[in-house]
């Protein structure tokens, strides 16, 4: 035991300080490394900044060019839609200026009609029914006004009538026809009203 206590004991001043400067030596190597480290890391962490800033540049780009495609993309829906809307008016109104001269088509066939006779009436009659058809496949209807109250969003008034207190303000004669297709009125019915 007396060894071993000698073997503590014999730390010299010399090897203390021996000591003490290996110590110090390694606590100055292993500061330099972490000062190095420290360095290294910072450098890092600027490089890091840098890149989150570009990302996030990147991602504010990306929302501004999503936010552009989400508006073209509803204004071309408004586009679509208005111009479904605008080719459907363009063909209702063609179609409509189209049947608007056919009835005027349909005011001479009844004329003719008054003129013929026998079997010539017959096929003219035929020939007619199968205009008025097609008119009315295309949705086109005769106002039926003879007998009705005047109604000045339907009828045009040529003049008044005496025709007895019975038929005041009804439709006493009708000079042409009208016709409507749908709610739209395609010509307007032209009529004697009575007084």
């Amino acid at each position: 035991m007396s060894k071993k206590k000698n073997e503590y004991s014999e730390v010299t001043p010399e090897t203390s300080a021996q000591n003490q400067t290996e110590l110090e030596k390694a606590l100055t190597e292993e500061n330099e490394k972490l000062i190095e480290e420290n360095e290294a890391l910072k450098a890092e962490k600027e490089k890091l900044q840098k890149t989150c800033k570009r990302l996030q540049s990147s991602a504010d780009k990306s929302d501004s060019y999503l936010n552009q495609l989400v508006a073209m993309k509803n204004d071309f829906e408004s586009y679509k839609r208005r111009m479904k809307f605008n080719g459907e008016q363009a063909r209702a109104e063609g179609a409509q200026a189209v049947i608007v001269k056919l009835i005027a088509v349909c005011d001479n066939f009844e004329l003719a009609k008054k003129h013929l006779v026998g079997d010539n009436l017959k096929a003219f009659e035929m020939v007619y029914q199968q205009f008025l058809q097609i008119l009315s496949e295309c949705g086109v209807e005769e106002m039926d006004v003879k007998g009705k109250p005047f109604d000045p969003l339907k009828m045009n008034a040529l003049s008044k009538l005496d025709s007895g207190e019975e038929n005041k303000d009804l439709v006493v004669e009708v000079y042409k026809k009208g016709y409507v297709m749908g709610d739209k009125v395609l010509r307007y019915a032209e009529v004697i009203v009575g007084a």
